[in-house]
């Protein structure tokens, strides 16, 4: 298959966005990098005991997070979209915990 000139063109976080990737390295990499970004904050925020900023960027990421589940929904095309929609909640939910408590660490 051969690329079109017009396909060299496009950034990385278009080609994402449109889906180029795939579905799975889409949702990740926009949940892993929102919540790089929330670590980073969140951890400022509760170094500088600002702890209104840091529940308004928990609950960003959480809002972020549903949104990505809304995205994967609509973007499954399996046979059992509940199943792995339950699955994927999950496991975000846990990982959206864990990033919650290691940003906490620095009280």
């Amino acid at each position: 298959m051969m690329n079109s000139p017009e396909q060299h063109n496009i950034s990385p976080f278009k080609r994402l966005i449109q889906g180029h990737y795939g579905l799975a390295l889409t949702y990740w990499s926009l949940f892993l990098s929102m919540s790089a970004v929330f670590f980073v904050l969140g951890s400022a925020a509760v170094a500088d005991e600002a702890w209104q900023r840091f529940v308004i960027l928990l609950s960003l990421l959480l809002v972020w997070t549903f949104l990505l589940l809304l995205g994967i929904k609509r973007g499954f095309k399996g046979e059992d979209p509940g199943k792995a929609l339950g699955r994927i909640a999950m496991l975000f939910l846990l990982l959206v915990m864990t990033n919650a408590l290691a940003t906490l660490s620095f009280i």
